[in-house]
């Protein structure tokens, strides 16, 4: 049997360069893999027109037991600096 993603909110809090922002897990209940696009679409239904960001962490804090994927939501309003922009500069 194959489950739907689902987004979990877990969290939100202050942080110095971008104000709030809110902690999300996107995963099946199965923790099965699933591509960056359909973790990007289980976001984007929950949060259209929303920007978040996953980090990746060194060596030592990798913990890799479960597909679970961590984003970082950015508050509401939210517009990236023009050099992170590449819909810019891919779409000419």
């Amino acid at each position: 049997m194959s489950y739907a993603p689902v987004v979990q909110t877990m969290d939100s809090f202050h942080t110095p360069l971008w104000g709030m922002v809110t902690y999300l897990k996107i995963y099946t209940p199965d923790y099965k893999h699933l591509s960056w696009l359909q973790v990007w679409e289980t976001f984007a239904e929950v949060y259209p027109d929303r920007w978040a960001m996953e980090f990746f962490p060194p060596a030592t804090e990798m913990i890799n037991e479960a597909h679970v994927y961590h984003l970082w939501m950015l508050p509401e309003g939210w517009i990236q600096p023009e050099r992170m922009n590449l819909a810019v500069k891919y779409r000419h």
